[in-house]
């Protein structure tokens, strides 16, 4: 089975006759035009991929800096000693009875 078809490397006169059709298919000032967008549309990448690397470096260099910074501790409040409790003007409440049910039978009272 036989290889791919390869043409072989291109001279001079080659690359000058390639050179001629195009500019015969579209013109010299076409040719211009799209040398022009060519050129602008790189510098617009380059511009662009810069700015992206500006943006980069920025939020790398403020993880740097979060990192290099040391954590200042959290100032420390002066101990204050409590207070004693006030005491208590009114003796506490009679606690209601632990048992609604009827006295009567011990039998069927709740013990919860």
């Amino acid at each position: 089975m036989p290889g791919p078809l390869l043409i072989g490397p291109l001279g001079p006169l080659e690359l000058a006759i390639i050179v001629g059709v195009i500019v015969l298919l579209f013109g010299v000032g076409r040719i211009s035009r799209i040398g022009g967008d060519l050129g602008s549309s790189i510098k617009e990448f380059r511009r662009a991929v810069r700015e992206d690397d500006e943006e980069e470096g920025g939020a790398e260099e403020t993880q740097a800096q979060a990192q290099v910074q040391p954590e200042q501790p959290a100032p420390q409040q002066p101990v204050q000693q409590a207070a004693p409790p006030a005491q208590q003007a009114a003796p506490p409440a009679a606690a209601p009875p632990a048992d609604s049910a009827p006295q009567g039978d011990s039998t069927t009272r709740n013990v919860f």
